[in-house]
């Protein structure tokens, strides 16, 4: 009995850090397509939810204003995740916010920020921001 209760907290624990690995890929392989370019790809794969709130037209103008200026990535890394059951605006479901400590050509400090929602049952971005 005791062996059976320890393999499942692994197991738990296990798959809470596989679905952590996912949405950290699920959001760098999103801000890949930003960092490309490829605005109209991005807002294409975010979730209904962002897609309600933000244009299309005004998702590549505001990119355009705000991200092209910083330059190329030169450095991304995790600085943390954090998991909701609710985000203000939001019906109640899963979500996670992911920070990224960010360089770019014309930023050596930044800090990207990204939100994610699994409403669809994939993660899917809702928000992203740069400071």
């Amino acid at each position: 009995m005791r062996k059976t209760l320890l393999l499942i907290i692994f197991l738990s624990s296990f798959c809470t850090h596989a679905e952590e690995l996912e949405v950290i890929h699920r959001a760098k392989s999103w801000l890949a397509l930003i960092d490309n370019g490829h605005y109209q790809q991005s807002w294409q794969q975010a979730d209904s939810l962002f897609k309600q709130t933000m244009p299309q037209s005004n998702w590549s103008k505001a990119l355009k204003q705000v991200r092209v200026p910083l330059g190329k990535v030169v450095l991304r890394k995790n600085l943390s995740l954090m998991n909701y059951d609710s985000l203000p605006g939001t019906p109640d479901g899963e979500y996670v916010i992911i920070q990224f400590q960010s360089q770019f050509m014309n930023k050596d400090h930044a800090v990207e920020t990204v939100s994610l929602s699994k409403s669809s049952g994939q993660w899917q971005p809702i928000g992203y921001f740069i400071n």
